[in-house]
């Protein structure tokens, strides 16, 4: 399943080469680039093994969009990201 978000443009996303106006990513994307970080992790490990696992554009913007703290596994940012993407 593929989601589609769209977010206002007055929150600058443009000012980051990963963030666009529109995250085009199902969590299924976000899971796959993700299946080997050993949790709890922090949001520059998310990043890190984001990258190396092949994260689109729109993965990695999600990841960089996260707060910062500690995630205790893959539901944490599940959560999240259903949040994001259906509001």
């Amino acid at each position: 399943m593929t989601m589609l978000a769209e977010r206002s443009t007055t929150i600058g996303y443009d000012a980051h080469p990963y963030l666009h106006r529109c995250l085009d990513m199902s969590i299924a994307d976000l899971e796959a680039c993700l299946h080997e970080v050993s949790y709890p992790a922090e949001k520059p490990d998310l990043i890190k093994k984001g990258k190396l696992g092949g994260a689109t554009n729109d993965v990695m913007g999600f990841l960089h969009l996260l707060p910062n703290g500690k995630y205790h596994g893959f539901n944490d940012i599940a959560f999240l990201a259903w949040s994001y993407l259906l509001v």
